[in-house]
């Protein structure tokens, strides 16, 4: 009886940890500060992860980026000051982001160093411009605050196009396509929040709905190295979850969801082997690594898809 007991309570602790996280593959933690740590950025070799650390009682000068192993080791501060949503250029030379509480986009040297103001005084950034590299690194994307429109910053001319903007509506840039010739965004919706997925031409004349996807599709895409799968952001009840899908659309598997806790902020490592997202599953905002499996994961979406 006690031995029935013992099995019937391991069979119950397992369905309540799976219940608790489900997860496609297996996941590591990376990052343990109490401070919200997240929003990763793996260096074109996919060896380094830059991701942002943030405390609002930051009497150790730690607010700012940082950069590690993928294997946790060699944590080291590139740069102090408020920092979020960095992006490592596609050559591996700078690291673009959002500075001043989300007031400013600049970028620093991928060894750190001084930050480089680049945009215009006339452009205003507001609550964060979420800068992309363009897949060449000649052109960054970004969202201004004035019209909420997202623009195209030229780094060798200097010159700036705004490409899309809608009325009551908030785009929200996310990547580049992997021929350089369409970004990919969210345009949600500012009362709602709810939005949708945007394949949007740099010259702003073609505007492609990505459907689909997860109803409660909130936002954070994440392209993958190779173009075939979306990874993306979507609610599930009161909590992020996060999904994948086909990149030309379809319908979608959870690849992370857990009960109570955020899953969000997905960043693909340019190699296509893992996967950096955010999650409060441990009680703090951490850097998790989820290891992938991409021609399983297109085999299963396709079969999903017939």
């Amino acid at each position: 009886m006690k031995s029935l007991f013992k099995i019937l309570f391991i069979a119950t602790v397992v369905s309540f940890v799976n219940v608790l996280a489900q997860d496609k593959y297996e996941c590591r933690r990376l990052t343990f500060d109490p401070a919200q740590e997240g929003f990763a950025t793996w260096s074109p070799d996919s060896k380094s992860i830059v991701y942002q650390f943030t405390t609002w009682n930051d009497s150790l000068g730690k607010n700012g980026l940082w950069i590690i192993s993928p294997d946790g080791t060699g944590a080291k501060q590139i740069f102090k000051g408020l920092a979020e949503h960095a992006k490592w250029s596609p050559d591996g030379r700078f690291i673009v982001f959002d500075a001043d509480t989300g007031n400013s986009i600049k970028m620093i040297p991928a060894e750190g160093g001084e930050a480089i103001i680049f945009l215009p005084d006339t452009i205003h950034i507001q609550n964060g411009g979420l800068p992309c590299w363009s897949p060449d690194g000649s052109q960054l994307a970004f969202i201004e605050s004035t019209g909420l429109s997202i623009c195209i910053y030229d780094m060798k001319t200097g010159n700036i196009e705004s490409i899309f903007s809608k009325e009551g509506m908030l785009p929200l840039p996310a990547g580049w396509s992997n021929d350089g010739k369409s970004i990919l965004a969210a345009l949600m919706d500012r009362q709602s929040r709810k939005s949708s997925m945007l394949k949007i031409s740099i010259d702003g004349k073609t505007v492609e709905t990505i459907s689909g996807h997860h109803e409660n599709f909130y936002r954070h895409l994440a392209l993958s190295p190779d173009g075939s799968l979306l990874v993306y952001a979507a609610m599930e009840g009161r909590y992020l979850g996060l999904w994948v899908m086909l990149a030309e659309g379809g319908k979608s598997l959870p690849i992370t969801i857990t009960q109570n806790a955020h899953n969000e902020g997905p960043a693909w490592s340019p190699d296509g082997k893992s996967l950096a997202f955010n999650s409060t599953r441990s009680g703090n905002h951490d850097v998790w690594i989820m290891d992938v499996d991409i021609e399983q994961l297109k085999r299963e979406l396709a079969e999903l898809n017939k």
